[in-house]
């Protein structure tokens, strides 16, 4: 049966026919319709330019119309919609300097990266591949359309992607494609890193990674990588499990003795604040599972639940025999899960000491006995709570 998604796709390829346009899927679709995997964005490319798209749908929004491109919403959805193009020079190594608008889909297959990501349905479902993208699914290999030399030249993260898809794939280079990375890796000092960082974290979370880590210190991709470039033996320590994020990536390396911080980590990678808190919330936990921390509880109370999950990755990568339901009782056997269910608050300190002004102090205590009782030191009952706060000694309060 085929998926909602893609029969929707189908259903706007018509559309276009009946006002008198042309329009394929093509892409990663196509790619994953043969693999049976699970779709995810569907891209089409069509013989009508963004304004006759704009007329033909109700929704359409104009994302990047100067240069061919529209999204289409449909019945809850969103495709992405680009006109028939060619493309000349890339003198940044990402933006051609010249977009021409075509009328031929085989034309505007010549300029995609691989052969697999080359293929095109047209409105009958019937698979349009000049490149011969469908032999090389059965093959498992990633072969480059035309010259890999010409390709790795116009976008430079080409390189990522070739072995993120191997990685993905579990596929194999195509040697004329491998021989090319290995000439053109110094290009990718002129991608950003925020673009690496995204390729990477997909290569780390493919299945094939064990095969394709290996292959990028030998073809020293890491050379171009933030803090691997400088800690090359990194990338010869695989995770026993795949890391699904930046912020697990951080934390297995740093388990595995990088002599960076978590902070470095982020400002060499120029990730995000989240991920930074992320990775920190993480690598505590990590830290007290493996030194096995009186505090232990108390990490994992800190830790949110989200992170749970990426917790249980880590200790699989550094192969810990880590017991997951375990863990989960572990959680819901602490006394409180949050501040907020603390029978104790701020406006019971305040009362408890009358004659201090309100200040730091105030946050500073509750966190004090939101961590006793966390860790069990005392009940979460107002009234031991009331008695163990009184038997505070003032200039602790003040001080």
């Amino acid at each position: 049966m085929m998926k909602p998604n893609l029969k929707h796709a189908f259903e706007i390829i018509h559309n276009i026919e009946q006002k008198g346009g042309r329009a394929h899927i093509v892409g990663g679709a196509v790619r994953d319709a043969f693999l049976d995997r699970p779709l995810g964005d569907i891209d089409l490319a069509s013989s009508f330019s963004p304004d006759q798209v704009m007329q033909a749908f109700d929704k359409v929004i104009p994302v990047g119309a100067e240069h061919g491109t529209v999204i289409i919403r449909y019945k809850g959805e969103s495709y992405e919609i680009t006109t028939y193009r060619s493309e000349t020079e890339y003198a940044d190594y990402r933006h051609p300097d010249q977009v021409e608008f075509i009328d031929s889909i085989e034309d505007d297959l010549a300029r995609r990266d691989f052969t697999i990501n080359a293929m095109a349905f047209n409105s009958a479902a019937e698979l349009i591949d000049p490149y011969g993208g469908k032999t090389d699914l059965e093959r498992k290999i990633i072969r480059a359309v035309g010259v890999p030399e010409e390709r790795f030249k116009e976008d430079p993260l080409r390189i990522l992607r070739a072995l993120r898809f191997a990685s993905q794939l579990r596929f194999n280079l195509d040697e004329h494609l491998l021989q090319a990375i290995r000439v053109c890796a110094p290009l990718l000092r002129y991608i950003s890193v925020e673009r690496k960082a995204v390729e990477f974290e997909k290569l780390l979370a493919g299945v094939g990674y064990k095969r394709i880590l290996p292959l990028c210190f030998s073809l020293k991709i890491g050379s171009f990588l933030p803090i691997f470039n400088k800690e090359l033996s990194l990338l010869k320590k695989l995770p026993a499990y795949n890391l699904r994020n930046m912020a697990e990536v951080i934390t297995f390396y740093l388990m595995q003795g990088s002599a960076f911080t978590v902070h470095d980590w982020v400002k060499e990678w120029k990730l995000s604040n989240r991920v930074k808190h992320e990775a920190l919330h993480l690598y505590d936990a990590v830290k007290a599972i493996s030194f096995g921390t009186e505090d232990y509880d108390w990490i994992l109370y800190q830790l949110p639940a989200h992170l749970q999950v990426h917790l249980i990755s880590v200790a699989k990568a550094l192969d810990w025999k880590i017991d997951e339901s375990q863990l989960a009782i572990r959680y819901e056997k602490l006394p409180i899960k949050s501040k907020k269910e603390l029978s104790f608050q701020a406006e019971d300190l305040i009362q408890a000491f009358p004659g201090s002004e309100k200040g730091r102090w105030i946050g500073d205590s509750l966190q004090r006995i939101e961590k006793a009782v966390v860790l069990k030191k005392i009940a979460n009952e107002y009234q031991a709570i009331k008695e163990w706060v009184h038997s505070w000694n003032r200039h602790e309060i003040d001080s």
